[in-house]
């Protein structure tokens, strides 16, 4: 499909962040393949200056983890048995200075007396003159040798590493998921109290120790699941002295992290990586800036091949994320202390995107006892995937690789060329009622991990507290108390806030309790669901959900007066609460939620509430009993809106299988009778489906500008600005306050960066400036052909780009980099012009306010 004919097909929004301060502003240059990507090929920040130092062939490997030592030496890792120093040259030196590059170890594990049969490196941190490494071994069955964390010393000071000793191993059982090394151990981090390490897992391995910071009482716990003796825990952070002993568990739920990186104020973060088959699915959760606190539990419960135990952050018991970021593929993460750059670059997280060949640039703010982040994207280029990163204490520059799954690597190095001021960044000021408010997080955090008889009455009434990383470091901390020390007083509690969190780690802590259940339940009626405001709805109706898993299914008695409480509480003014009641009700079996919960998916704005709200009718536990017109409506609403569903490889199935499903709902006079509609289901459906508007005018920055200036003094019309935010196509790929997709630049925040007229020009010229983060790549084949898309991953001499970048699952194309001669950005935006001619100018001035506003107090 050329350009032209994609811009005529494609209906959804993509607005184009601004890129003014990144340059080129027009495509960069073609990228040969074959060598690792020219630094010229790399949009980076405007004043910043990108070397390649070093271009690996593939004979020696590709490179996937790095660190310094304290005299400026470079230590990388490539995704085999060898670990290499390298010497960048000097800064300033000339362009044909290259990186003096030696092998330290052909094969890291020569001193083990068990022969490995794998020994690559995930992870490296130098911590007081040794090196240690993150080590994958072997957990096939015949050459069995499980992951660790290695050390290496330089015992005679020549500079070379020539003691090895394994500190610490990861519990593993023999032929247990043995292939899954991408979501086994990975990155180390010195502690910021100097004696200790951290180190993050992926989903593969189990819990690296007994002792944990986590209560012990975890679970799949999820309407229509059971209960699990031990049920996994996903990815996790684990803390040990610097010798690998006294190990303990911080926090659990993590999907994949790769690295892991301190502030100056002693908190870990990390970028946490996304399920990309379950993209446009409620379960979806982006990439994502996590910061990592102790005990919590960020939701993610598969492992290897057990994917879908996914859980939202609405529930009060899961983490939420500082920043979701969107699809991509998180590795390497660091602060840029110590760099020689600008003061808000210095005290930046820089998370490296692997896939869409990207790094970020995340501006952390503390806020409450946790943080708010912005992320703006520092460099960029298709095909480059970066592996890890660091930043040199010996000339302030920062370096990073490229490589992994075989891919072609290289040595970069970042270095600022502007006017500003790089001297060393003095630390930013805390608000004082912000500082406390981390401190009084600390020390709940200090009641994690064992009981303690000072914890009770200080915890208690930091239940009930504004701020989400408070109360939950106090819910954590009462679930490392003896039940029977607290019990009573949370079920006896008044206080409606602090009797929810306590009833919900009561819910928690009293596994196969059945006698517990009538309690909980006798005490949420004391409460009254009506009484209590959205947040606390959530609250109740979550307490109910965790019961029904670790008590055991309520009663039909039971469960029928719970639908008869939850259910005239549809539609409630606030989505969590109708999506939790509409869970509920068909967990519960109700025989009459169907028809509030048919109204609610007609009304549904996004694919994801489509699909919760669909699934919900498909797969009650009770039997509603549905009437001709309420069947012929979900067949209607369905073949209307699933043939458009687009996103992960998940999604395609579940379009099959929903329109199958409701086909099979009808009885055998109504498929006759709306047999056109069931045929009209199977015929392939466009990019996104159309609402018909006549053509009102083609819309020019010149004709917006007065009429915005006249319009801006009144009063404007935001319900009809939401409608159009629809009705348009921009929630298709923009999200906006939490309603929305994912494949453009969250909106959210456009009020703060955008004028109206700006905002206004960059829809109306979407090519006029492109963000490469959402961008097509131009690949041009040696055979002449091209192929238009964005590049989703790579493995070895395999490309595999997405040419619907709103379907990535089923628009995949795969191909050998051998076949490519160049890839190039494209000069025109996924954007298509033309989005506001059908709008009024009314419409145009509702829509600019309600993207523009500022959010509610």
């Amino acid at each position: 499909m050329n350009m032209n004919t994609k811009r005529r097909v494609l209906t959804a929004a993509l607005l184009a962040a601004p890129l003014a301060a990144l340059h080129p502003a027009s495509p960069g240059p073609s990228t040969p393949f074959g060598e690792a990507t020219p630094a010229a090929a790399i949009q980076v920040l405007r004043d910043f200056r990108i070397e390649r130092l070093y271009s690996m062939p593939h004979s020696e490997g590709s490179l996937i983890a790095l660190c310094f030592d304290d005299r400026g030496n470079i230590y990388a890792a490539e995704h085999g048995p060898k670990l290499f120093r390298i010497t960048p040259p000097p800064l300033g030196a000339s362009p044909d200075s290259a990186a003096k590059v030696e092998v330290v170890f052909g094969d890291l594990l020569k001193p083990d007396p068990r022969p490995p049969i794998f020994g690559m490196v995930q992870g490296m941190a130098f911590v007081d003159g040794s090196l240690y490494l993150v080590r994958h071994g072997d957990l096939t069955k015949e050459h069995f040798l499980p992951d660790a964390i290695v050390r290496l010393k330089d015992t005679d000071g020549d500079g070379r590493m020539d003691a090895v000793a394994r500190i610490f191993e990861f519990p593993a059982v023999p032929d247990e998921n043995p292939g899954w090394h991408e979501h086994g151990v990975h990155g180390i981090a010195r502690g910021p109290d100097g004696k200790s390490i951290y180190v993050i897992g992926g989903d593969r391995n189990r819990l690296p120790s007994e002792k944990s910071r986590t209560p012990p009482h975890r679970n799949r716990d999820a309407w229509g699941q059971r209960f699990e003796k031990e049920p996994f825990a996903g990815g996790w952070v684990m803390r040990a002295d610097l010798d690998g002993r006294n190990a303990e568990v911080v926090c659990t739920g993590l999907r994949n992290g790769y690295r892991i990186a301190f502030n100056h104020q002693g908190d870990l973060f990390t970028f946490d990586s996304d399920l990309e088959f379950t993209v446009g699915m409620p379960e979806y959760r982006p990439t994502a800036i996590r910061h990592i606190l102790s005990g919590t539990d960020s939701g993610w419960g598969g492992r290897a091949g057990a994917m879908e135990w996914s859980w939202t952050p609405t529930w009060e018991d899961i983490q939420p994320p500082v920043k979701n970021i969107g699809p991509g593929s998180p590795t390497g993460v660091c602060f840029g202390y110590g760099a020689r750059f600008p003061a808000k670059y210095q005290e930046a997280l820089f998370a490296c995107d692997w896939s869409y060949g990207r790094l970020f640039a995340v501006h952390l703010k503390a806020n409450g006892a946790g943080y708010t982040a912005e992320a703006e994207t520092f460099l960029s280029a298709a095909g480059l995937p970066i592996s890890d990163l660091a930043v040199s204490p010996a000339d302030g520059a920062m370096y990073f690789v490229t490589g992994g799954r075989g891919t072609q690597s290289g040595l970069y190095r970042i270095t600022y060329r502007g006017a500003e001021s790089t001297a060393p960044a003095a630390s930013r000021p805390v608000a004082a009622t912000t500082a406390a408010l981390h401190a009084e997080r600390r020390k709940l955090e200090s009641f994690h991990g064992a009981p303690n008889p000072a914890a009770l009455d200080f915890l208690w009434p930091r239940l009930a507290h504004e701020d989400r990383a408070i109360r939950g470091a106090a819910r954590i901390a009462l679930e490392w108390q003896p039940v029977a020390e607290w019990k009573a007083r949370a079920l006896s509690e008044r206080n409606p806030r602090i009797a929810l969190q306590s009833l919900l780690a009561l819910a928690r802590s009293t596994d196969a309790q059945t006698g517990v259940q009538r309690e909980l339940l006798d005490a949420l009626d004391r409460l009254g669901f009506a009484k209590l405001g959205p947040d606390e709805q959530c609250w109740h109706l979550r307490i109910l959900a965790v019961s029904a898993i670790r008590h055991g299914s309520y009663p039909p008695d039971v469960a029928a007066k719970l639908v008869a409480r939850l259910e005239p509480h549809l539609p409630s003014p606030d989505r969590r609460v109708n999506e939790e009641i509409v869970a509920a009700c068909s967990a519960l079996g109700s025989t009459t939620f169907h028809a509030k919960t048919l109204d609610l998916l007609e009304r549904s704005r996004t694919q994801e509430e489509q699909i919760l709200y669909t699934r919900a009718l498909l797969h009650p536990l009770g039997k509603p009993a549905w009437t001709h017109d309420q069947r012929e409506r979900f067949l209607k609403l369905s073949v209307q809106r699933v043939p458009y569903w687009k996103g992960g490889s998940s999604v395609k199935p579940l379009r099959e299988s929903v329109l199958a499903s409701v086909v099979a709902m009808l009885a055998g006079d109504e498929r006759r009778q709306f047999a056109e509609l069931i045929a009209a289901a199977g015929k392939p459906a466009g990019i996104v489906p159309t609402i018909p508007r006549g053509f009102v005018k083609h819309w020019t920055v010149e004709d917006i500008a007065p009429a915005l200036e006249a319009g801006s003094k009144a009063k404007r019309d935001l319900r009809n600005g939401r409608n159009l935010f629809t009705a348009t196509g921009c929630i298709l790929c923009h999200n906006f306050r939490g309603e929305g997709g994912l494949a453009g630049p969250d909106l959210t925040g456009a009020g703060g960066r955008y004028t109206p007229i700006d905002l206004a020009d960059n829809i109306l010229n979407p090519s006029k400036v492109i963000n490469e983060q959402y961008s097509l790549s131009i690949y041009t084949r040696k055979d002449g052909s091209q192929v238009v898309g964005r590049l989703v991953n790579m493995s070895q001499d395999t490309l595999m780009v997405a040419t619907n970048p709103m379907d990535p699952g089923g628009s995949e194309l795969r191909f050998s980099s051998k076949e490519v001669a160049s890839v190039a950005a494209s000069s025109v935006s996924l954007m298509p012009e033309g989005l506001l001619d059908t709008l009024t100018e009314a419409d145009v001035l509702d829509l600019l306010a309600y993207l523009t506003r500022p959010p509610a107090p």
